[in-house]
């Protein structure tokens, strides 16, 4: 036999071999489907990926800047009083899986630092936007004042489209009133005001002749307005006539001609009260139900720089029975105190925050003034179970307590302040 064919013949063989078990296993496959034939679907299969919610508002999320720039070293301590500091004011958004906890501090791995500032994110936007207030000029260190920016005010940043700077043009200067003409009188008269009626007059008076009318808002009459609905009220260095309207808010006036100066916004006023330099003006509409009854003003800005309820925080008023503790300013306007339970709370101006983040603990306390000539506060609490009432003067912003004289079987206390400071009269 030719030996091609008995080749062929082998590899033939060969092949049946190799088709043999291949068959067995194909009808085993098909006699498995028979019997789960009825469990399967029709239906082709197209699973859909169940993903958390995407938020893309970032409005939980802030940047704080102006943090340290400090090595790789370092990193991790700064990080640690980074989120002991932003952790009291709300919870992280942090996550176990991921390993994220809530506070991401960049890292410029050529300069081998940090880049001074730090993406924190909270679990809600109440948290986020209570951290902006809060930290807003927060001092961390001595040389370092931090700045907080909203995430999404960032990104709306980041898309600004960047242009040569091009100077605007200065807005024409307008000259303000005199606010001392009064004091250049050639006669060097004083001048008083009378309501009456519907009727407010300024007078001029040197204490010897009838008094004259300085003006009596003739002006305001011929355009039909009324330059004062309630009462008025000087400021206490005369350069500012203050006028209320009720149903507007306060308008001061200056200059020979009792020109406008400011309008401040306050609905419903009834009360005012000036800085004693006369840097910020004061409003009040005795409304306890407002979280924005006393409002404080820059006379220089007109702007709003803070508002506060008409009582302290957990003030016992019993209804509004009680008057509410009222303001007090430093003699020099750097601060603004008012008492509440316990404690008096001091603030700094012009931002009108906390001084250090905390009031004055002051147990018991029921009344407090201001030194006439220095940032020394004297107060005095009657007293309590064993403890004897006692009269304390307090420095600021130091918080030092340069003195205390205890007053035993005192049940009142009236406190006067010399004029110049020196002496402090206390009457049981």
């Amino acid at each position: 036999v030719h030996s091609s064919y008995l080749q062929h013949i082998i590899a033939m063989a060969a092949a049946t071999t190799e088709q043999a078990p291949l068959k067995t296993e194909m009808d085993d496959l098909a006699a498995e489907a028979a019997e789960l034939d009825g469990y399967f679907s029709d239906t082709p299969l197209e699973p859909q990926p169940n993903y958390p919610p995407l938020k893309e508002s970032f409005e939980n999320a802030i940047i704080i800047t102006n943090l340290p720039r400090v090595p790789e070293s370092k990193v991790e301590k700064l990080t640690k009083v980074v989120m002991k500091l932003v952790s009291r004011i709300g919870n992280l958004a942090s996550c176990a899986e991921t390993g994220f906890t809530g506070v991401q501090m960049p890292f410029d791995s050529n300069k081998g630092e940090t880049l001074g500032f730090a993406f924190v994110e909270y679990e809600t936007v109440e948290e986020a936007k209570n951290a902006i207030n809060v930290l807003k000029d927060y001092k961390f260190d001595k040389n370092h004042s931090l700045n907080v920016t909203p995430f999404k005010r960032a990104l709306n940043l980041s898309q600004v489209e960047t242009k040569e700077f091009e100077e605007p043009e200065p807005a024409p200067f307008v000259e303000k009133p005199n606010v001392n003409t009064w004091l250049e009188d050639s006669n060097q008269r004083d001048e008083f005001l009378i309501r009456e009626g519907r009727e407010t007059i300024v007078y001029w008076s040197d204490g010897k002749n009838d008094p004259v009318v300085d003006y009596d808002g003739s002006r305001e009459k011929e355009a039909g307005v009324a330059w004062c609905e309630y009462y008025a009220h000087w400021s206490p260095k005369g350069s500012y006539l203050a006028t209320l309207v009720p149903s507007k808010g306060v308008i001061l006036w200056s200059g020979a001609e009792y020109e406008k100066t400011g309008r401040f916004p306050a609905p419903g006023v009834e009360i005012i009260r000036f800085s004693p330099q006369e840097n910020f003006l004061l409003t009040s509409n005795n409304n306890r139900d407002d979280p924005n009854a006393i409002k404080v003003f820059s006379i220089q800005t007109g702007k709003l720089l803070r508002a506060f309820p008409l009582y302290p925080k957990d003030f016992e008023h019993d209804n509004g029975q009680i008057p509410p503790p009222p303001f007090q300013w430093s003699h020099d306007d750097k601060y603004l105190a008012r008492m509440g339970t316990g404690l008096i709370s001091v603030f700094s101006t012009p931002s009108l925050k906390l001084l250090d983040r905390k009031s004055l603990l002051t147990d018991g306390i029921f009344e407090f003034q201001w030194s006439p000539k220095a940032n020394i506060i004297a107060y005095w609490a009657p007293e309590n179970h064993n403890a004897p009432a006692h009269v304390d003067l307090i420095e600021i912003p130091s918080r030092k307590q340069l003195r205390q004289k205890n007053l035993f079987n005192v049940t009142k206390c009236i406190m006067v302040w010399q004029n110049q400071g020196e002496y402090l009269a206390v009457k049981v």
